[in-house]
């Protein structure tokens, strides 16, 4: 992630994702000075599952409470006013309010936690492809399920079991109405650990059961009233499995 350097101000930024850092714990000095005269911070670099104080943010003052911009990319509890529990990848502000009038604006940065290697790129969502704007996009498929005289589904195979297969299925009159896009993993290692890449790039709405499997279920927006995409990861039998939707909020 680049940073701009603007001459004369000091920019200090709080760095959670460092080797041997603990939470919370600044990774540089400098910066604005706070209550008391204790260092501010501008920046908070974070990943999936980390928290946030504010008063580690913003020191020396007694109450905090904080709000966010987008709440994909961070939870705040009311019982916990001055935590934030930091969630999807993305950047967001956070506004913090220390003693009732002391107010300050942090901005938040959320990198993955997963390495490099057990990342794939998310599927293309856009539900409007029919069968020839898919082939168009990816190439002829190295699969093809075929249903009353029409293509039910396309597969695109993996290189080796550390890389997903996705299937594209088809429905309508024609089978020509992209309605979902599966990704199944084989590799154990990779597979594992497939939740928490959902789970890093999509808000989390719910845990239940279906067909007997245990599903969690994500959207791409954090409000339903703003996604276009459900997303479902499963275990079912020896593959690991992300499912996605076309989604419609109150359809």
């Amino acid at each position: 992630m680049k940073k701009i350097a603007l001459a004369f101000m000091a920019v200090a930024t709080l760095v959670m994702v460092g080797c041997g850092k603990k939470k919370d714990e600044p990774s540089n000095g400098g910066g604005n000075q706070g209550g008391n005269g204790q260092t501010e911070y501008n920046e908070v670099i974070a990943r999936y599952g980390d928290t946030i104080k504010a008063s580690v943010v913003m020191p020396g003052y007694k109450t905090y409470s904080i709000t966010i911009d987008n709440p994909a990319n961070g939870i705040i509890e009311d019982e916990t006013p001055e935590w934030v529990y930091v969630m999807c990848i993305g950047e967001t502000t956070l506004h913090i309010t220390a003693d009732e009038t002391a107010k300050k604006d942090v901005k938040l940065t959320v990198v993955p936690r997963l390495p490099e290697e057990y990342m794939f790129t998310v599927p293309n969502l856009d539900w409007t492809r029919n069968r020839a704007a898919l082939i168009k996009e990816l190439g002829e498929p190295d699969n093809r399920v075929v249903g009353n005289n029409a293509d039910s589904c396309y597969v695109y195979y993996s290189k080796d079991a550390a890389e997903p297969f996705i299937y594209y299925y088809f429905n309508g009159d024609d089978f020509n109405t992209l309605n979902e896009i599966l990704v199944s993993i084989l590799d154990k290692d990779h597979g594992e650990v497939l939740k928490l890449f959902v789970a890093e790039r999509f808000p989390f709405f719910g845990k239940g059961q279906a067909d007997e499997t245990t599903v969690w279920t994500y959207l791409n927006a954090p409000f339903r009233s703003q996604a276009t995409t459900e997303i479902w990861y499963y275990k079912k039998s020896d593959t690991w499995n992300v499912a996605f939707f076309p989604y419609s909020y109150g359809k």
